[in-house]
């Protein structure tokens, strides 16, 4: 029953989305879903809330994420599409597309314009999604490098299992009447964060954020930090030598 009518929800939404574009503009249409009650938790073993988006897109200039150049995600990456919750605050909004914090599945349906563009509201216009660039779900509460901040970063590698829905760019010139399918299920590789395993807890999970760390001072930083320390040491040994 639910395969049914998320299959029927995705139609519609391939529809409306080639429905919205010009005809001049339609390229493929990619769907991009995880199925219902898919298990997705915070760091802490809690099931993500309205406050998480997932985005899926690529990183520009054949930038290759790994856990180490974690500073430099957010300057490369480009957003294909978003899924959000736009009601963060009321966890009973059940919204049927999107991020579903009820039913615990989002769903995504955007055009691969012949341009190489997104057809998305959320995607920059000037960003180019070539054939064969790899593309990656993005899972986070926020993009800044702050104090409790979460992501998960994944993707299904080219080449593995369903070859036809790999999640790869295909032709931006393919006819609009080609569609792609890239599921949740048929990701293989977690960059960031868990993918298919359990809590510590011992809670299965389908995807687990995992905590960022927040940024090291530069060392410009850390000389101005100290530079401002001697100075105020100097003024309090003034202060003391004046009242002395």
């Amino acid at each position: 029953m639910k395969s049914h009518f998320i299959s029927r929800l995705l139609t519609l939404c391939a529809a409306l989305s080639a429905l919205a574009m010009p005809l001049s503009s339609k390229g493929s249409t990619i769907i991009w879903s995880s199925d219902f009650n898919d298990l997705f938790y915070d760091a802490g073993g809690q099931v993500l809330d309205g406050n998480f988006s997932f985005e899926i897109g690529s990183f520009a200039n054949g930038f290759v994420p790994t856990g180490s150049n974690i500073n430099d995600w957010a300057a490369n990456w480009k957003v294909f599409d978003r899924a959000f919750d736009p009601t963060p605050g009321d966890p009973g909004d059940g919204d049927p597309e999107g991020w579903n914090t009820v039913d615990q599945f989002y769903v995504g349906s955007v055009e691969h314009l012949i341009t190489g563009g997104s057809g998305s509201v959320d995607a920059n216009p000037a960003d180019i999604f070539a054939q064969g660039e790899v593309a990656y779900l993005w899972v986070y509460n926020t993009k800044n490098r702050e104090t409790g901040t979460e992501w998960a970063l994944v993707t299904d590698g080219p080449g593995l299992g369903d070859v036809a829905n790999d999640w790869v760019f295909p032709d931006p010139t393919e006819p609009s009447t080609t569609s792609y399918e890239w599921q949740l299920a048929d990701a293989d590789t977690a960059i960031y964060g868990g993918l298919n395993g359990t809590t510590g807890g011992g809670q299965p999970y389908t995807i687990q954020t995992s905590l960022v760390p927040v940024p090291e001072p530069g060392p410009a930083l850390l000389l101005g930090m100290a530079a401002l320390v001697g100075l105020m040491s100097r003024r309090r040994r003034g202060a003391a030598s004046t009242i002395g």
